[in-house]
């Protein structure tokens, strides 16, 4: 049994053992967006607020790679807690605490000792720092939850509140089918490792008769020494497992990929009612000195200055071509979907363009995933989505959308499909 399945939470003076168990999973898609193209959309916001390195991607734009590399930064360390000594001791210490709750007296309890029973014990506990009572799982009928909810309302009825526990972990450790069971363990002698059993006994709901035998140097198991019953509740980690084996985890996934549509917020914008082209100014006033990676400053405090590089011109520190053609659609519009496949190959031989990326502004909420799908197929790449943050940045008021540079600006270019298709 994995010790590492036991969690030590305090409620006050109460304490609740749970297992848990939990699955996670990284989704990366690579970005084709290189960090020269991106840095010019980043730097009118950044610098402007924070005066922060020209180079920073904004969010939408941010390399997946990213999660990538995290992934497998802990793959290796793992990797090491297994080969290395002293990596895998602190591994194997860190699983012991979370089993031993650093109480030196355990008083294993069951709700098959009655009310009376269950009172006798936690009043037992109750104001004893150093005892805890230790219960292997919950009532048959009662959820995870629910159960976890009643052994703290058991506690709650003392004052003090007694320190409780759900550890079927400690039942196993200590052989214990019978309740009550009092364990006394050894003082820890060395940093990381089990505490030792020093004396046990089952049948007694108070500390005096065993406390009294450890003091006059007795240990081992002292047997049965009162009524004992056997235990009501089933093993905690084998209920929670044989509970989770119980789930339709397909069902799981298909509900959770059915919700991730249509939670999502999208930033819709109507058909361009005619064609109309624009110029946006990247220029931005700075708060702050702004300096290249060696120190050497290129932009004062109080200066405006265009972060974009015109075309066939030397850039100079701080600036950047932009090599994208950024294309902004509504891909439920067959007819703007009908003008992207006349429009793109024109784009595409656009002086400085290198590359398009491509942001929708919706999919279909109830295909999902095949909208998107179809969508990416139709393109043949792969497709944003439109955030509140490019909206902004770049005054997108209709569909289609063309964002290129000219110059030294941000040409914006709208598209009347009616026009263009008909």
């Amino acid at each position: 049994m994995s010790k590492s399945l036991a969690a030590h939470i305090r409620f006050s003076k109460l304490s609740v053992l749970v297992a848990a168990f939990i699955s996670s999973s990284v989704f990366a898609s690579n970005s084709p967006l290189t960090s020269d193209d991106m840095a010019i959309i980043e730097q009118g916001r950044e610098l402007a607020e924070k005066a922060r390195q020209l180079e920073e991607l904004p969010d939408w734009a941010k390399n997946s790679n990213l999660d990538q590399a995290q992934v497998e930064a802990r793959q290796f360390f793992q990797q090491l807690q297994e080969s290395d000594p002293t990596l895998k001791a602190m591994a194997e210490r860190q699983a012991e605490k979370s089993v031993y709750t650093g109480h030196s007296t355990l008083i294993f309890a069951s709700y098959s000792l009655g009310k009376e029973g269950l009172k006798d014990v936690l009043d037992t506990a109750s104001g004893e720092d150093d005892v805890v009572v230790v219960f292997r799982g919950i009532p048959d009928g009662m959820s995870i939850g629910d159960g976890i909810k009643a052994v703290q309302k058991l506690a709650e009825q003392m004052d003090p509140v007694p320190n409780v526990v759900i550890n079927s972990v400690l039942f196993q450790k200590h052989n214990v089918t019978s309740v009550p069971t009092i364990v006394v363990l050894e003082e820890e002698t060395e940093l990381g490792r089990d505490p030792k059993e020093l004396a046990k006994v089952t049948g007694l709901s108070t500390l005096e008769w065993i406390r009294k035998e450890v003091d006059a140097g007795e240990s081992g198991d002292f047997g049965v020494r009162g009524p004992a019953v056997e235990i009501a509740e089933q093993d905690f980690i084998e209920r929670a497992k044989a509970q989770l084996a119980g789930i339709d985890w397909a069902e799981k996934k298909d509900q959770a990929v059915k919700r991730f549509w249509h939670n999502q917020q999208f930033n819709e914008r109507p058909r361009a009612p005619r064609y109309r082209e624009r110029l946006l100014d990247p220029s931005i006033y700075l708060s702050k000195d702004i300096s290249t990676a060696e120190g050497v400053v290129f932009a004062r405090k109080g200066e405006v200055i265009n972060p974009l590089c015109a075309h066939g011109e030397e850039c100079k520190p701080g600036t950047r071509q932009f090599t994208q053609a950024v294309i902004i659609f509504d891909p439920l519009d067959k007819k703007q979907m009908q003008l992207l496949a006349e429009l793109v190959p024109k784009v595409q031989q656009e002086r400085g363009v290198q590359r398009i990326t491509y942001i929708a502004t919706q999919f279909e909420r109830d295909s999902g995933w095949d909208s998107y799908k179809h969508v990416t197929d139709t393109v043949d790449a792969p497709v944003y989505l439109l955030t509140p943050d490019v909206v902004n940045r770049f005054q997108v008021e209709y569909t289609p959308t063309v964002i290129t540079a000219q110059g030294n600006n941000f040409l914006v270019r709208e598209f009347d499909v009616k026009e263009a298709v008909e």
